[in-house]
């Protein structure tokens, strides 16, 4: 049996930790055994690990908001310390930026295969500050030091490879969903009298761009005053709250914070939207998906890409209020496209972006050498 370690800053609620967790949890158990270790002490997504006693996760214990680790000798040591006593045949990064420097403790374990998957195309990749790109050449000189084979989630984020980080050849593996647990209902259970019901499932983060959201939906109640906005995240802004308020739309939309249960509520809205300005490759736009919901998104490469150029979605242009708000329109007057778009939204998750499909694509580079 082959050990894997993962490598993760934290098992918080977000995208790259869903999948980093999600390949752990699913690959074949008769062939490898399954190790995460941590930076962050942060990890609510252990919840989803009940049960799951072959997945041994290992935190360094950082506080979470600690921005002084990366000059910890004794944390480094403690790191080498653990993958030694491990002694994997692979280790699969999950790290970006300056973070990425820790793995070069690994240095001298005879550890065969070197994975790092890359998840966004923004961030620190797309940063003209000293700082980003401090973390972009720290990462480089780290994955091409190490020989490690990169892996990237979407189209975009290879080409960002290609031209930022300058390491030829990424593998590109799509990230996937379980399609039975994200799977469509056979009635909408709606939230009351309110329609329509739409969601954005992401933390408050610039880019995902929750202002053009929320600026879009004024116009929509002078059409539909029932209807109801559903923000599904951590780290609302006060600032979005009184935008809200001043423009009569409190009543409509709903702040839900971090939840457990993100798919009841995929399942009780009738439009998914998304207006962020970059993706690697957005986890919760294929989790609407595979609910059969129609979705708004903005013409980023990256969405463009997942919905087969629009096949299954209303595409708007970047920072467009009005388009935003008179695609909603469109959609919630036509059932008939809101049903076809969100049965071809299904059909491509399950061809293209299954957890079946992402956990056998790791599991045969977890058998090669690198």
């Amino acid at each position: 049996m082959k050990k894997v370690v993962s490598v993760i800053y934290s098992l918080s609620v977000a995208g790259a930790e869903n999948v980093c967790l999600n390949i752990s949890s699913n690959i074949n158990k008769e062939k490898f055994e399954a190790y995460i270790i941590t930076i962050f002490d942060e990890a609510p997504l252990l919840n989803q690990l009940q049960n799951q006693e072959n997945v041994k996760v290992i935190s360094l214990g950082v506080q979470s908001k600690s921005r002084y680790w990366i000059f910890s000798p004794k944390l480094f040591l403690k790191f080498r310390k653990i993958v030694k006593s491990i002694n994997p045949y692979t280790i699969h990064s999950h790290l970006w930026g300056v973070g990425t420097y820790i793995l070069l403790t690994i240095i001298g374990l005879g550890i065969k295969n070197r994975i790092a998957t890359i998840h966004t195309s923004g961030g620190h990749y797309k940063s003209s500050y000293w700082f980003s790109r401090i973390d972009r050449n720290v990462e480089k000189w780290t994955y091409k030091l190490l020989k490690f084979k990169l892996v990237c989630v979407s189209e975009e984020v290879r080409k960002m490879i290609l031209q930022k980080l300058k390491i030829l050849n990424p593998i590109k593996i799509n990230n996937g969903v379980d399609l039975n647990y994200f799977n469509p209902i056979g009635n909408k259970q709606g939230i009351g009298s309110h329609y329509p019901v739409i969601v954005h499932v992401g933390r408050f983060l610039k880019a995902k761009n929750h202002w053009d959201m929320v600026r879009s939906l004024p116009a929509l109640k002078e059409k539909y005053p029932n209807f109801k906005m559903c923000f599904i995240g951590a780290g609302v802004e006060e600032n979005l709250k009184e935008y809200c308020e001043e423009n009569q739309i409190l009543d409509n939309v709903r702040f839900l914070g971090v939840t457990n249960n993100v798919v009841k509520y995929l399942n009780q809205a009738d439009i998914g939207l998304f207006q962020s300005t970059y993706e690697g490759l957005a986890l919760a736009l294929l989790e609407m998906m595979s609910c059969e919901l129609p979705v708004v998104i903005s013409d980023i490469p990256v969405f463009k890409e997942i919905t087969e150029k629009g096949n299954c979605a209303k595409i708007t242009s970047l920072h467009r209020i009005e388009e935003i708000s008179e695609s909603i329109i469109e959609l919630a007057g036509d059932k008939k496209q809101m049903k076809e778009l969100g049965k071809e939204g299904r059909r491509i998750i399950a061809e293209y972006f299954s957890q079946e499909k992402m956990v056998s694509a790791y599991e045969e580079l977890y058998e090669k050498t690198f």
